[in-house]
């Protein structure tokens, strides 16, 4: 039933400080609606930045714990981080495709974390179907900024706020579960 030559996950302190860096990102977001979208853009871009980081630095036990499936995480990862980089050095474009670009982040993040959450299966099951959930949740306001960007826009800050504060408590309750495999 268990591998016993897979190593234990223990507490994941990189998902925590990435959950709180996303909750931190959404009371910011909702506490200063006006803030200009050249803030939104380097505010994106610095945490697509650290969502790919986190994603490869924790690929190889991912690896370990899903298989082949993990390489898809790791596609993602790289994507965040091109992501982030067209935020940072291509600013004006950024800003246009804001909306779009959120979007697709969304959906490529909470698909990767789709493809590989049955590593929490064994953790236990109110752990994966939460972790499922939220990564639904996410999914679908993800489809619904591609679907329409212009209401979108007009409600850019909350829409981000709710899916950082989603995603962030997603990142906690991975790194608390993967301490109890």
């Amino acid at each position: 039933m268990f591998n016993m030559n897979r190593s234990r996950w223990g507490f994941d302190w990189g998902e925590f400080i990435l959950g709180i860096l996303f909750i931190v990102a959404a009371f910011g977001l909702m506490r200063s609606p006006k803030i200009g979208l050249t803030g939104l853009a380097i505010i994106f871009a610095f945490m697509a930045l650290l969502s790919g980081l986190t994603t490869i630095a924790g690929y190889k036990k991912l690896h370990e714990a899903t298989g082949l499936r993990a390489n898809f995480a790791l596609v993602f990862g790289v994507l965040d981080i091109l992501i982030a980089v067209v935020f940072f050095f291509d600013m004006n474009s950024a800003i246009v495709t804001l909306g779009y670009l959120f979007a697709l982040w969304f959906i490529f993040d909470s698909v990767e974390r789709l493809l590989v959450a049955s590593h929490l299966r064994s953790i236990g099951g109110v752990w994966f179907w939460l972790s499922v959930i939220l990564d639904i949740v996410t999914l679908i306001v993800g489809i619904l900024l591609f679907v329409h960007p212009i209401a979108a826009a007009l409600s850019l800050n909350v829409l981000i706020a709710v899916f950082f504060a989603v995603f962030g408590v997603n990142a906690i309750w991975i790194a608390i579960a993967r301490s109890r495999s």
